[in-house]
């Protein structure tokens, strides 16, 4: 039990890093109000209406704004590990009374706590322009937010497994995350996209879990039912192979830290 406590404590102090800065938290809430506003509203007329019958862009848009901040807050914590690798952090965690196992498990839990609070809040903003979104069906979507936040944190993990020490990790980190929102219906419906990729391609976005989150929160509201708009089992899968290559990653990390002293 007291094992949990301290590694509840590590959790709490990573997560502690994202939250301290209230006047940064309110600037990016801000700036992602700003882009659902600006984005929102100039392409509300330009967008073409769909077989899936997108007539109103901002409440399209606004969800995928949503998603990306989870995305964006569940990667900080793999910017703060390979600030702690490089700085010492990471070497004293391992020094404490608690396991490998549960070091790597704390990083997680705080990406997966950091993602979908930051979400929560940028959700009851966005409530205030689209009030579908004060509803029970968003409250029961946020565990499987939470899920898919610590899932996309695996893939910060799989890149400190490979940038090491030094600048690499940033460059990589806004590489992925430039893909990543590329490739899926944060911004385009799924109909719209078709018409441009072959059908691989198609399918690769369709199962992008920001797609998949993205397509949730629109389900909400469009007032039909959440899981109308994706497939729940499908995010599951899809966050827990990320997860799960987080846990690989950061295992050979810390343990190759553990063992030489640096990776």
């Amino acid at each position: 039990m007291s094992n949990i406590r301290r590694m509840l404590q590590i959790t709490r102090v990573d997560l502690s890093y994202f939250f301290r800065t209230k006047w940064l938290i309110g600037t990016l809430i801000g700036l992602n109000v700003t882009d659902m506003l600006v984005v929102g509203i100039v392409y509300k007329g330009m967008m073409p209406v769909s077989v899936e019958g997108v007539l109103n862009y901002f409440q399209f848009y606004a969800p995928g704004v949503v998603i990306t901040g989870l995305f964006f807050a569940s990667f900080d914590v793999g910017r703060r590990v390979h600030l702690g690798l490089t700085e010492g952090v990471s070497q004293y965690y391992l020094t404490l009374p608690v396991s490998l196992n549960e070091v790597v498990l704390a990083h997680l839990l705080s990406a997966g706590l950091g993602g979908a609070i930051y979400a929560s809040i940028l959700t009851l903003v966005s409530a205030a322009l689209i009030p579908q979104l004060l509803s029970l069906s968003t409250l029961a979507l946020i565990p499987f937010m939470f899920v898919l936040s610590m899932g996309l944190a695996g893939i910060a993990a799989v890149l400190n497994l490979f940038s090491k020490t030094g600048d690499r990790y940033f460059t990589f980190a806004d590489g992925i995350q430039t893909v990543m929102v590329s490739m899926s219906t944060v911004a385009y419906p799924l109909s719209i996209v078709s018409s441009y990729f072959p059908s691989p391609v198609v399918t690769v976005i369709k199962l992008n879990p920001l797609s998949q989150g993205a397509e949730a929160l629109r389900a909400i509201v469009n007032g039909a039912p959440v899981n109308s708009g994706f497939n729940i089992p499908t995010l599951l899968v899809t966050s827990l192979v990320l997860l799960a290559a987080g846990v690989v990653s950061y295992r050979h990390v810390f343990t190759k830290l553990r063992d030489v002293g640096k990776i």
